[in-house]
């Protein structure tokens, strides 16, 4: 069963667009193509209440490298919304931890050269140890520029590639119990569209009880009401960073095929229903959506209470549950 398992996974990882595109994100990774034409210090930084988003934002932005640069300038107030999570999992980290020895783990799932792993280590003062993975190479000289490495880890392979017997062994050893928090940053569309092959994949990597949080750019039911939020991403956000011709480039060269690993929401939930007790929707923009899950309420709870207000305009939310309180998808018992 674990062979026909595996020759599975290697199928999809021959076959995805990860590696379709490979010379595309080796590009973007080495600062070649499609950099951001202005900074990336956010236009609302000044009416961001809280001191801590805006030091993990100023903290993000001084130190990402051209691939994360690239995301940021793409996705509209990812970087508000990555500043408020690692606030508030920092806070959470510090409210659970019992001496002063413990520390918590996080694993960014294919999260590019580990710009937020290594912010979120950076302003937990260690307290939040990071692991992140990617099977673009050229995303480490970022990450090793940047990374302090007795906080934060590389490990230069798919997520496929990341397994419990490998977080026991040298040099990822200090992961070997699994992690506190695991990150999808957007990274399951890039292979399939088999959410529960993923999901199946990198749930025992988290401890029990741990949380999860999933990044993803999401189909619509109506393929026209698709195309309205991508042309407010494109039209209201990205000409900020990018100029016409650049964001036609990236629709005709990888836009296309990265959809083909894209679901709707509807799925993607039922999806982390059959894997997790509890899913809160926290964060949406355009046609991304971000959720949380986990088997422990609780655990979700004390992170939500802890977690601040959505930083963006409102004409970016298309979702009910995005700027008021969470709405609570829970799974039936397995």
């Amino acid at each position: 069963m674990d062979h026909l398992h595996n020759s599975r996974l290697e199928t999809d990882l021959q076959n995805s667009s990860m590696f379709k595109l490979a010379e595309h994100f080796h590009s973007l990774a080495t600062g070649s193509t499609q950099v951001p034409s202005r900074p990336l210090t956010s236009h609302l930084r000044e009416t961001i209440v809280d001191a801590d988003v805006v030091a993990y934002h100023d903290q993000l932005v001084a130190e990402a490298g051209p691939l994360f640069s690239h995301f940021l300038a793409s996705v509209p107030y990812i970087l508000e919304e990555m500043a408020r999570i690692g606030v508030a999992l920092t806070r959470l980290s510090q409210a659970r931890r019992t001496g002063p020895e413990q520390r918590f783990s996080f694993f960014e799932v294919d999260a590019f050269d580990g710009s937020n792993g290594r912010a979120l280590a950076a302003h937990s003062a260690g307290l939040v140890q990071t692991l992140t993975c990617s099977p673009n190479r050229a995303n480490q000289l970022a990450f090793d520029r940047f990374a302090s490495p007795e906080h934060s880890l590389f490990y230069p392979e798919s997520f496929f590639k990341v397994s419990p017997a490998l977080l026991g062994s040298p040099p990822l050893a200090r992961f070997a119990e699994g992690f506190d928090y695991l990150y999808e940053t957007a990274a399951f569309q890039f292979y399939t569209q088999d959410r529960d092959l993923q999901l199946s994949h990198v749930k025992p990597l988290l401890k029990p009880g741990g949380l999860a949080f999933f990044l993803e750019k999401v189909n619509h039911v109506d393929p026209q009401e698709y195309l309205r939020r991508e042309a407010l991403k494109d039209q209201d956000f990205k000409t900020r960073y990018f100029t016409a011709a650049e964001i036609e480039w990236k629709r005709l060269q990888m836009l296309d095929q990265m959809a083909n690993g894209q679901v709707c929401m509807d799925v993607l939930v039922a999806a982390l229903q059959r894997h997790f007790k509890y899913v809160f929707l926290l964060w949406n923009s355009t046609n991304f959506c971000e959720f949380v899950a986990s088997d422990e309420l609780d655990h979700i709870e004390q992170f939500i209470d802890l977690l601040g207000p959505v930083n963006q305009p409102r004409s970016f939310c298309f979702e009910h549950a995005c700027l008021g309180k969470q709405t609570q998808k829970e799974a039936p018992n397995a």
